[in-house]
Parts: C-alpha cells; sequence; structure tokens
C-alpha cells in the first residue's frame, strides 16, 4: 500500500526520507537516493521513473513470429502498441507533475514510448511525492553512461587501399563475390557521431536519399544541441567505427557491407555534455521510428552496434530486466542490437553486454587479433562468466567474436588504426547486413543463431568465456540465410 506524502511534515530531506522509508525501500533506486541526499533540499537530480503497466511485448512479438508477419507489419504493431500503452498509463502520472509543477523545484521532463518511463529533473521533494504515485513502480538514478574507449590510436593517415586483414578475416569479399554488399539494408550506431563528409562514408548516408528530402532528422541526431542538419562527430571514434561497418567500396575494403547506407545518434561522449541512460533511451527511441510514422518502415535500421557500457563501479542495478526493457524493445521492433563486450579483460564484461536472460539477450562481441594467424582472443577483451541470468546462476559470455585489433579504419581527416573491442562489434552489425541483403525477411533472434551457429569455433571445443561462439563467418551466414529464404514469407 502507498503511503500519503505530507510536504508540510518534511522539514529536512532526511526527516523526508526516514518518513518515507517503505517508499524508497519499494520504489526509490538506492543510488538515487544517495544522490538525493548529496544534493540536498534545494538541489536537483535527473531520475527516470517507470510505471507499472507495460505491453506484453515478447507476447506480441513471438505472436507476429508465428504468423510469420512482414518487417513491415511488425514494426507497425509493436511501435503502436507501445504508444498506445505509454499514452494510456502516462496521463494521471503527468497529471500529478503538471499539479506539482506550479510550485517550481521541477527542471525538465521527458515522457517516452520505447520503455513506459519517464524521466524527471527535480528536487527531492518532488521526487519522494511521485514515489507515492499508484502507478509508479520504480524510480531509478538517470545514470551516466560512457564510450568503450579504444585500448591504442594510431597516426592519422591516408586510404592504403585493398581490402584490411580485418574485413578479409570475416570473409565479407567472398560474400561481395557472391553478390551482396548490403545494398538495400539500413544500418546504424550510437556513438560519437559521424563525420558526414568523410570520403569513405559521405555518399551513403542516408539522408541523401530522395526518401529524406526535407528531413534529415530522420538520419541523424543529435540529442543535445538539437542540431540534426547533417551529421558530425564531437571525437573520432563514430567515423570509426562506421567505417568498419560500411564504410569504402567492395576492394577497398574497410567496411563489412560497404553497399549499406547509415544512420546514427550522437549520444556518447560529447565533451563537456553529460551523457547518461536518458539519452541512450532517446536514441533507441528514435531508432525504432526515426520518421515518428508507425505505418512507415523504410526509414527504420535493421541493425544498431554500441561500443559504449559501464562497469559495476557505475552503480547500474544488476541484471535488472525492467532497466533495459527499451533494448528489448526495439529488438522487438526488428533492429539487431549489439553490444561491445568491454576492454576490461578478465575482470568481466560491461552492462548490459553481460546479459544472458536468455539465449540472445544481450549479444556481446568479443575482440580477436586478425594479424596472428591463430586468432587468438586480444588480452584487453572482456571475459565471463556472467551471473546476470534469470536464477543468477552462470553463463557463457561474450557471445560471438570479431577482429578488433589495429582495425584500420575512418577517421576525421582520414584514416587510423584503433584497438578494442568497439571495434569488434562494428564487423558483425556489417554482417548482419550482407545476411539482411541475402534474406531480408530474416528475424532478429534468426539472425543470431545464424551467426553463433556458422562462427569459426575458437579456443576451448564449443562455446567459451574468451570467444563466445567463435569468430564470424560471413560466407556461411550468408549462406545459412540464404537456405532460410524458402522458410519465410509475409501476409498480407
Amino acid at each position: 500500500m502507498k503511503l500519503s506524502y505530507q510536504l508540510a511534515a518534511c522539514v529536512t530531506l532526511a526527516v523526508c526520507f526516514t518518513a518515507h522509508s517503505v517508499i524508497a525501500e519499494l520504489t526509490i533506486d538506492d543510488n538515487l537516493e544517495a544522490k538525493m541526499n548529496e544534493v540536498g533540499k534545494d538541489g536537483t537530480v535527473s531520475a527516470l521513473i517507470y510505471l507499472d503497466s507495460s505491453a506484453d511485448i515478447k507476447a506480441l512479438s513471438d505472436s507476429i513470429s508465428q504468423n510469420r508477419l512482414s518487417f513491415h507489419d511488425r514494426h507497425k504493431l509493436i511501435v503502436e502498441t507501445l504508444q498506445n500503452e505509454a499514452n494510456a498509463s502516462q496521463k494521471s502520472i503527468i497529471k500529478k507533475i503538471g499539479e506539482l509543477r506550479t510550485s517550481g523545484g521541477i527542471e525538465r521532463v521527458k515522457t517516452y514510448w520505447i520503455t513506459n518511463a519517464i524521466r524527471i529533473d527535480a528536487t527531492p521533494s518532488v521526487i519522494l511525492e511521485l514515489s507515492t504515485h499508484e502507478d509508479v513502480n520504480h524510480i531509478y538514478l538517470n545514470y551516466p553512461i560512457e564510450l568503450v574507449e579504444p585500448v591504442s590510436t594510431g597516426p592519422v593517415g591516408q586510404d592504403r587501399g585493398g581490402v584490411e586483414i580485418g574485413i578479409d578475416a570475416v570473409r565479407a569479399p567472398e560474400v561481395w563475390a557472391m553478390g551482396f554488399d548490403g545494398d538495400g539494408v539500413l544500418v546504424s550506431t550510437m556513438d560519437t557521431g559521424v563525420q558526414g563528409s568523410h570520403e569513405a562514408l559521405a555518399s551513403r548516408w542516408a539522408g541523401l536519399r530522395p526518401e529524406y528530402a526535407g528531413h534529415p532528422e530522420w538520419a541523424f541526431l543529435d540529442p543535445y544541441t538539437g542540431d540534426h542538419s547533417f551529421p558530425f562527430d564531437s571525437g573520432s571514434h563514430g567515423t570509426h567505427t562506421m567505417g568498419t561497418v560500411c564504410g569504402g567500396s567492395p576492394g577497398q575494403g574497410i567496411g563489412v557491407a560497404p553497399g549499406a547506407h547509415w544512420i546514427t545518434s550522437a549520444a556518447i561522449d560529447r565533451y563537456t555534455i553529460e551523457q547518461t541512460v536518458a539519452d541512450a533511451i532517446t536514441s533507441f527511441q528514435w531508432l525504432a521510428d526515426p520518421d515518428g510514422d508507425p505505418s512507415t518502415s523504410w526509414d527504420v535500421p535493421r541493425v544498431n552496434s554500441n561500443s559504449w557500457g559501464l562497469t559495476t563501479g557505475h552503480g547500474y542495478p544488476n541484471c535488472d530486466q525492467t532497466f533495459w526493457t527499451y533494448l528489448d524493445n526495439l529488438e522487438a521492433v526488428g533492429c539487431v542490437v549489439l553490444f561491445s563486450a568491454g576492454n576490461e579483460g578478465s575482470s568481466g564484461l560491461r552492462r548490459p553486454g553481460d546479459r544472458a536472460t536468455d539465449d540472445y539477450r544481450t549479444c556481446a562481441v568479443a575482440a580477436i587479433d586478425p594479424y596472428d594467424s591463430n586468432w587468438p582472443i586480444a588480452s584487453f577483451s572482456s571475459r565471463g562468466p556472467t551471473n546476470c541470468t534469470p536464477n543468477g546462476s552462470s553463463a557463457i559470455k561474450p557471445d560471438i567474436a570479431a577482429p578488433g585489433v589495429d582495425t584500420y579504419s575512418s577517421v576525421p581527416g582520414g584514416y587510423s588504426s584503433y584497438s578494442g573491442t568497439s571495434m569488434a562489434s562494428p564487423h558483425v552489425n556489417g554482417a548482419v547486413a550482407l545476411m539482411l541483403q541475402a534474406n531480408p525477411d530474416l528475424e532478429v533472434e534468426m539472425i543470431k543463431q545464424i551467426l553463433y551457429e556458422t562462427a569459426i569455433d575458437l579456443g576451448a571445443t564449443g562455446e567459451d568465456n574468451d570467444y563466445g561462439a567463435g569468430m564470424i563467418d560471413c560466407v556461411e551466414a550468408v549462406t545459412m540465410a540464404l537456405g532460410t529464404v524458402s522458410l519465410t514469407w509475409s501476409y498480407p
């Protein structure tokens, strides 16, 4: 039962917390409570309010799969269901927030539908008041997020010409020879941005296509300044990762899928701007429906790779399903979500790549050294196991591996070699694009299953906590994708 809140009785913040101890235990994240105490009664803290109500997206997604509906129909059904649920269930608390706003203490409010949540930047007393609302499930701190920084970077040079060794190692050129280079597939990243004018990437920014005329915001998101007119990179990382996904052209191989078009969100590591979970949620919501029209799907990317993640030291909730619903819901829309495993070696994987709530979530990518013929796991590549399972038991992580040592790719002003698992996950992103050109009807879980089944086993026999299922093999993955074409169809 929720306790009533008497603001007048809360003479100090400490008294407020004592009076609401039961509520805090039930609804307020421990780290949020600590932050509220830190800022004091007149300070402001950023929080994420998750509501009790949620649509059964897993059941709906399974039904869509069983009925073999098209990607277009999947997108429309999932997005509209999420939006309807949020619109209906958030009315009461939005009204309450409006009432509280008249008394001050609220700096910012943003509602979401990709997960049924609300961001609020407000004083501790306002957050405590909202914790008593009957619709609230839990209130989290709006945690900071950070880039998985490369462990090393080389000098900026020029295009070396020919196919880079990592691209050759995943057998992408052989797939190009089969007639698949990612053409017709829309890929995406969430990173520091992308230098849209770079010679290796400029021609395939989706915002230049006729469908986007007058709407560059459907192809580039800057969640901070609101400048969506043309892609830029606040550093170099995002240009490098996108180059590995789809940079260059066949035969000039820095990218696995050089025929694909790309969009990106510049949400990570923006110098003096603090990036938070709310910024990630904003980006994932945009990725789920860039043009804001659920009845269109041509604007929705089929794969998204992420080179950000958090360690235990950041304080993130451990294995909390509610906290990661936006990832699951983007995949339910039909977009494969990939995460770099992290560069912490034997210290373990970063979150959310450490999730092993089922066989497919969340896909974490390890880094191998393609310059060594034995393809050893990189010393920095984060290793499992993980206990982020439904019952807390141990599970194998990461899920799969790809080249991540001295990866030569595009950066603002030229090209450079970077090392890290941030360089590995873009290889998998490009491999997914090749598979989807071969068979556009592939669903998220089938794509991951094919990647795992066709991977080249490395290390200990079978799956292991260094390589996962092994090194991606684009030829075998595309061949298996082609083999499932006859097994998929769409109902009107």
